[in-house]
């Protein structure tokens, strides 16, 4: 048997004292009461803090609630008390306010922090090569982060802002406006208040968005002006940025380039890596194994440089090395030679 009995400080005490005079004010459930018998009847202290924390209420059906939950005095006790002149209650009341003061700091802060959407968070979040991670964030967002991809998080109760280091990564951003989902790349900040988008890295500076759902505005980070205005008006407010909307996709590299408009087969190419597949529709060779590079340490070698340039179409499994080879064997007449566990030359195949 266990005989260690956790104690509590006075400043639990005092605090736990409050919590329960704010539920008294508002009717305490039946299994409310339950707990409170229970929690009175651990110490005399608990006693103590619960009657000075009402003393501090001036609530009378707070304090009519109390009477019920003490025994009653018996006449020599009444008689000390009622002796008790009305100004030293007031001055133990006086003398109990800075401590309740006090009290009700840590006390609204609890409550503040227990909440996630107004929750303080401050994270890394990382995937190793050929891994994917699902994150639902402090306020209800989702994340998905592609294979190799580092983000930041720093929530607050003003800010919900997020800088994608490296990768690619999908957020499906939970409605708040009085709170805007910003992220951050290279140069340029992507800020939605509720909508869906994806951003991958396409070097250090660039990257490729596409608008799944909503509008998101596209800015400088280092804009001097902070307001979000156009995401809650049909018209773009003049210097704050560019609206993008659902379907839509672009290069960002300070500016917007190459924008247009998507289907929803496009957008669910596109998007194909979050059910573990990559789709092609006639790439160069060589953007094919950078794309497929990306999600394995396998390095793939060109021996001969007219392949380069050859296109590719088809659905690839992400990870299947061997399906991949077997596919440009078959289809695009390319052989193989795995030099090493890490390394396979291509070359083209002997008619």
């Amino acid at each position: 048997m266990n005989n260690i009995r956790q104690f509590s400080s006075k400043e639990d005490i005092q605090e736990q004292a409050c919590l329960w005079i704010s539920r008294l004010d508002r009717g305490l459930k039946s299994e409310e009461k339950t707990e409170l018998d229970a929690w009175l009847s651990e110490s005399n202290a608990h006693r103590q803090a619960l009657l000075e924390a009402a003393s501090l209420w001036d609530d009378m059906s707070v304090l009519n609630e109390l009477s019920g939950l003490f025994p009653q005095p018996t006449s020599r006790q009444s008689a000390k008390k009622h002796s008790v002149s009305k100004s030293a209650m007031w001055g133990i009341a006086a003398t109990f306010l800075v401590m309740a003061i006090a009290v009700g700091v840590v006390v609204q802060r609890t409550w503040l922090d227990a909440t996630p959407e107004f929750a303080a968070v401050s994270q890394k979040v990382q995937t190793g090569v050929g891994e994917q991670k699902n994150v639902t964030l402090a306020d209800g967002s989702k994340m998905h982060l592609n294979t190799n991809s580092v983000v930041t998080v720093d929530f607050s109760s003003a800010v919900r802002n997020i800088v994608l280091l490296k990768g690619e990564a999908h957020f499906e951003v939970a409605h708040d406006k009085t709170r805007p989902f910003s992220v951050t790349a290279g140069n340029n900040t992507v800020t939605a208040v509720g909508t869906a988008f994806n951003m991958q890295y396409v070097d250090d500076n660039a990257f490729e968005l596409v608008v799944t759902d909503g509008k998101v505005l596209v800015k400088d980070r280092f804009k001097a002006s902070a307001s979000n205005q156009s995401l809650f008006t049909k018209r773009p407010v003049a210097d704050e940025g560019l609206l993008m909307f659902a379907g839509e996709k672009a290069k960002v590299q300070g500016k917007v380039e190459a924008r247009e408009s998507l289907s929803q087969n496009d957008i669910d190419d596109d998007l194909a890596w979050q059910q573990g597949m990559i789709v092609f529709k006639g790439e160069p060779l060589d953007a094919v194994l950078a794309e497929i590079g990306r999600y394995t340490p396998v390095r793939f070698h060109i021996s001969d440089e007219s392949l380069r340039k050859r296109r590719v179409a088809g659905y690839f499994k992400v990870g299947d090395i061997d399906g991949l080879l077997s596919a440009l064997k078959s289809s695009f007449n390319i052989n193989y030679e795995k030099v090493t566990d890490t390394s396979i030359e291509l070359k083209l195949a002997e008619s």
